[in-house]
């Protein structure tokens, strides 16, 4: 038996006005706490979600993400990194057993079989997709928790490419050689191939879509109790805290190019570790006056946390670096390179 679990029933709110964490959060609790297999759909606003040992600067456009309120979170599962908003349904699947890799072929094989009764030539490959067509619909992950499994995925069903691509795409000017970008496959909107589909018209309805999907796994429901609620929001602080953000990421680097009237072009790179300025380096073809411009930056920006406060915003970062800077003095390293310069090439990083 496994049983249907709507989020917007359990919580006593509209799809999507709980953030993607609330729904990881969901999916630890249950299998923790839940001795049954439970499936689920859910829905958030614009949020990138990453891999658990992704390197985030490789993955995620920040500074789009920042300007347009896309949140970005870690997941603990592995694989790549994942765009979700209300066009994306999300799939989440706890079950028990301790041959995971035939579990996770099984519910991905299951999520497959539901597109092709729906009229998609669907098929299971590599390691974790779904492809129609040749073009990706669906990117799946799992964890376990001592016998218990986490399997969770997406059905990209209406959520426009463009914006995909700008969130999860870095700005390859700004991204170190530490940073390996995921190899990115081509997507399609399930929308547009249902409706391409001789017996597919019925399902570009999203509800009518979701609750396809929820029949071809479910044979009950289920609901949660205001204090599985609690317990839920409790885990779910856990996604936010920073340590578990930043701390699975490989130090980075994210490097900008500033050209100085007069001096050339300076190269001006940040190294990070676990979210912090670890080390400023300064390259390029610049006339210099004096040596120790590296230096003096990585002495007066180190540890400078470029996840303070929202990560949507970063004004308490920016804050700091003007506060760090006050009276800096570039000029007096490179002729021509005055301080607000310096941090706007700095704040073009954040």
């Amino acid at each position: 038996m496994v049983h249907a679990l709507i989020p917007e029933d359990a919580s006593g709110r509209e799809n999507g006005s709980r953030r993607l964490v609330f729904y990881l959060a969901m999916e630890e609790y249950l299998a923790r706490h839940c001795a049954s297999d439970v499936f689920f759909l859910w829905q958030v606003p614009p949020t990138v979600i990453i891999g658990r040992n992704q390197l985030m600067a490789a993955e995620v456009n920040l500074p789009y993400c920042r300007e347009h309120g896309v949140q970005v979170y870690r997941r603990k599962s592995g694989g790549g990194c994942v765009y979700s908003d209300m066009g994306n349904v999300m799939v989440s699947y706890i079950t028990s057993g301790e041959d995971v890799p035939f579990l996770f072929e099984r519910y991905m094989r299951q999520l497959a079989l539901c597109l092709v009764r729906m009229g998609l030539r669907a098929e299971v490959t590599g390691r974790n997709d779904i492809l129609v067509e040749g073009r990706k619909v669906s990117g799946n992950a799992f964890y376990s928790l001592h016998g218990r499994n986490v399997m969770h995925g997406t059905l990209l069903f209406d959520s426009p490419a463009e914006v995909i691509e700008k969130a999860i795409t870095p700005s390859a000017s700004k991204l170190g050689s530490k940073g390996v970008k995921s190899v990115r496959q081509r997507v399609a909107n399930i929308r547009q191939l249902l409706a391409a589909s001789p017996v597919g018209q019925p399902y570009t309805d999203i509800e009518v879509f979701k609750k396809a999907v929820i029949g071809s796994f479910c044979d009950s429901d289920m609901i949660l109790s205001e204090e599985d609620l609690a317990e839920i929001g409790k885990i779910e602080q856990t996604y936010l805290d920073t340590d578990f953000l930043y701390g699975r990421d490989p130090s980075g680097c994210v490097s900008t190019d500033l050209a100085v009237p007069g001096a050339g072009t300076l190269r001006l790179s940040l190294s990070l570790r676990h979210g912090r300025i670890s080390g400023v380096e300064i390259s390029g073809d610049f006339l210099q006056v004096a040596d120790g411009l590296g230096e003096a930056l990585s002495a007066a920006l180190k540890g400078i946390d470029l996840s303070s406060g929202d990560i949507s915003g970063s004004v308490c970062t920016a804050d700091q670096v003007r506060k760090a800077l006050d009276g800096f003095g570039a000029e007096r390293f490179v002729p021509g390179l005055d301080d607000n310069m310096l941090r706007e090439a700095i704040f073009s990083l954040l």
